[in-house]
């Protein structure tokens, strides 16, 4: 029983050891580097159980419309993949797109990727509200819902950036994939979900007051590094 414990224990070691090597079984090395902070100018040498590089794209219209990117070594097991969006409102989106390789330095990026917030009504719609600040919202009203998101969210978490959280409320349409985030580091903000409650997206009716997702598709998105102008941005959300 000893001996075979002792196995055990030694293979997991050597796959632990294993998942974070390249296939030429020296350790990966991936770019590290997140808008708005200093980046590395080196890979890192990543360590167990990361067995991968990860790049996350962002583009959200949170109180002001943000874009930027996050680089690190990852464990693949852990990290969702692939393109997920929260529509909270006429002009309150998230849209995050998140891939993961497995070689040297394979996420390196010197600019960051604009994702397009998604404008094509789809036929299902959801109540809609966006609280920074609260741990709360009552929907004002039914949203259209856009592209791929056939979910309504009931959201509460934190928004950090810089150091500095706040906390908000949501409710909106969103992507299957977005109902599984408890927390995400992304290309602008790290999300720390408290509560993610999704059901299926009714159909729309016609006879009700209805808003679609709407925005200035040649306004640039600028970026926001420091956190007292995050906290301004969406504190004045509510202040107004």
């Amino acid at each position: 029983m000893t001996k075979a414990l002792l196995t055990f224990c030694v293979l997991a070691a050597l796959q632990a050891t294993a998942a974070a090597q390249n296939g030429t079984g020296t350790p990966l090395a991936c770019f590290y580097c997140k808008t708005g902070q200093s980046c590395h100018p080196a890979p890192q040498t990543c360590s167990p159980p990361q067995d991968a590089c990860i790049i996350v794209r962002e583009h959200n219209t949170l109180g002001a419309e943000n874009s930027g990117t996050y680089q690190s070594c990852a464990n693949s097991r852990q990290n969702l993949t692939g393109f997920l969006a929260f529509y909270f409102g006429a002009t309150v989106a998230v849209e995050i797109q998140s891939e993961i390789c497995k070689t040297d330095d394979c996420n390196a990026e010197s600019t960051p990727s604009r994702l397009p917030i998604s404008s094509i009504r789809n036929g299902l719609q959801c109540p809609a509200c966006y609280a920074p600040g609260f741990e709360s919202c009552e929907s004002d009203g039914a949203l259209h819902c856009t592209g791929g998101a056939n979910r309504c969210a009931d959201v509460v978490g934190m928004l950090a950036q810089g150091g500095v959280a706040i906390p908000f409320a949501a409710r909106g349409c969103a992507t299957q994939a977005a109902c599984g985030i408890k927390m995400l580091e992304s290309g602008v903000f790290t999300y720390k979900l408290t509560k993610v409650q999704c059901s299926p997206a009714p159909q729309a009716q016609p006879s009700s007051a209805t808003r679609t997702l709407a925005w200035d598709p040649f306004t640039l998105g600028s970026i926001v590094p420091w956190a007292s102008l995050f906290l301004s941005a969406l504190l004045g959300l509510f202040l107004c």
